[in-house]
């Protein structure tokens, strides 16, 4: 049995370099699976910091200093927590942030164990750039790409952003088991064969993401040396799938400036956008740079706290 819980918390804020600081948890949620099915088990703790929030974060959780005061402290639920939490895979967005409090509170009560003492640890932002490149990967835009409701997701709650984060892991993740790949993949120990006669349907991509996957093979073609030169003829980089990426392989010279040189390689990039890129896909791809820059920034706010 494979059990694995996605958590999140809520804070009264946060130090200026990322870290706890003086501010402590204000809201844990987590939502139990087990070999990947949803149990419907949950928690959500509120917590009195015995602190103010700040503002800011105010601003993006709604969780008010009024509505705390009632509250039990952490030292009152945290072994409700613990016993939630220990030996299970923990599935936490930016992980380093709710760890990095987590292990706060538990050093307040003078444990002598942090939370990867107690679980499995697991990134779920690092997981989500290695399986979806070429993306933002904030829980929002995530939502988008795998079709994820978040429709309720005004303010940014622990227990709900935990569902979303939960739903969201089992959409990008498929139907692995695991995500240990290797030239022969199997399930169930028996190596599946796609069944005979059966074919794939092909899938229109669509335009935005044919225009975004075309600029990043041309940013991967610069840096690929398809043909290797030498002192009468210089390097070609392109990509092996295709020659229509074939440009010059740019070698920064050993006194110009890495913003030169950086300059040249954008100038190369920019040529081959104008040599495959038809003017309407270029404002196509105009529009979705400013989109997915207005999402990493979106992203930001919420994970440096920034208004």
């Amino acid at each position: 049995m494979r059990r694995q819980v996605a958590l999140d918390t809520e804070t009264t804020g946060k130090s200026d370099d990322g870290t706890p600081g003086e501010h402590r948890i204000i809201e844990v949620g987590c939502v139990e699976i087990i070999d990947r099915k949803l149990t419907g088990r949950q928690l959500q703790l509120y917590v009195n910091p015995e602190r103010l929030v700040d503002e800011e974060a105010f601003r993006v959780h709604g969780i008010s200093n009024e509505f705390l005061e009632d509250k039990p402290k952490f030292a009152e639920v945290a072994n409700e927590l613990i016993d939630f939490i220990r030996g299970s895979e923990l599935l936490i967005h930016n992980a380093k942030f709710d760890v990095g409090f987590m292990n706060k509170e538990w050093q307040l009560l003078g444990l002598d164990e942090k939370t990867e003492d107690m679980a499995t640890v697991v990134d779920t932002v690092s997981l989500a750039m290695k399986l979806c490149p070429g993306h933002q990967v904030n829980l929002d835009n995530l939502c988008k790409l795998y079709d994820v409701d978040r429709s309720a997701r005004t303010l940014h709650g622990a227990l709900l952003d935990a569902q979303i984060l939960a739903e969201v892991y089992l959409a990008m993740t498929g139907g692995q088991g695991s995500l240990e790949f290797s030239e022969n993949r199997t399930v169930n120990n028996q190596r599946w064969i796609r069944p005979q006669g059966v074919k794939l349907n092909i899938m229109k991509v669509e335009d935005s993401a044919h225009v975004a996957h075309m600029e990043k093979l041309i940013s991967l073609s610069q840096v690929h040396v398809k043909i290797k030169g030498d002192e009468n003829k210089p390097a070609v980089a392109g990509s092996d799938w295709s020659d229509d990426f074939d440009m010059e392989y740019l070698v920064k010279g050993e006194d110009e400036e890495k913003k030169v040189y950086k300059n040249r390689l954008a100038v190369q990039k920019q040529e081959m956008i104008d040599k495959l890129l038809s003017s309407d896909e270029q404002q196509l791809l105009k529009k979705y740079r400013d989109e997915d820059h207005a999402a990493h920034e979106a992203w930001l706010d919420r994970v440096l706290g920034r208004k």
